[in-house]
């Protein structure tokens, strides 16, 4: 009886494993497909024609929400798109939440609005060699601060995102979105990190 309900429960196991990755596979494809598109009204929107002339809130406004809502991310939401601007410099100055036991409480993004320059990074070798006023990157990524799966540091055009996994002292991060000029590749990397990607969870399959 016990083998029966251990056998039994790996086959859901298993099942539910199956289906969470079928799920996360179709949501990725769905979003590959669009994404392009759709980013391509920010990119060639009034405001990104004129970016040198914004000030930073109308390129938080103009620029960076359309960019997240885009990826499917409610910014008029502050409970998912929480803002904690002012707040002290190492801390982000978004953090984007998801759904845990009814409640919004687990960290998806982690964003912060950064003015470096394009020369600031090294594309090639993944690097960001900027340092950002009052602070450093060890102090955004110090994992008391940072929480959530991935960190987003953007100057408004170009989108850097980290992962969690972060190793201290380093500056690499792991993809670059240049709102400016995107193929269809790097469109295709930032389907990883749109709403509906990162929401699902395996044990979403088990309350469905």
């Amino acid at each position: 009886m016990i083998l029966f309900s251990v056998i039994l429960f790996l086959i859901i196991l298993l099942v539910s494993l199956c289906i969470y990755l079928f799920c996360k596979r179709v949501i990725y494809k769905l979003n590959r497909r669009v994404l392009a598109r759709n980013m391509a009204l920010v990119k060639n929107g009034p405001y990104m024609q004129k970016f040198d002339e914004l000030t930073e809130s109308e390129i938080r406004e103009k620029i960076i929400f359309p960019f997240f809502m885009v990826l499917g991310y409610n910014t008029y939401d502050m409970r998912e798109f929480k803002s904690y601007i002012n707040r002290a410099a190492f801390y982000p100055d978004y953090v984007v939440k998801k759904w845990d036991n009814s409640k919004l409480a687990k960290r998806a993004l982690s964003i912060k609005y950064i003015p470096f320059k394009e020369e600031d990074i090294n594309l090639e070798k993944k690097l960001f060699n900027a340092e950002p006023a009052g602070c450093s990157l060890e102090e955004l990524f110090d994992k008391l601060y940072f929480k959530s799966e991935h960190y987003v540091i953007t100057n408004g055009y170009l989108y850097l995102f980290f992962s969690k996994k972060h190793k201290k002292g380093s500056k690499h991060f792991d993809f670059c979105f240049d709102l400016r000029k995107y193929s269809k590749e790097d469109a295709a990397k930032l389907a990883y990190y749109s709403k509906q990607y990162l929401f699902l969870e395996i044990s979403d399959v088990y309350r469905v």
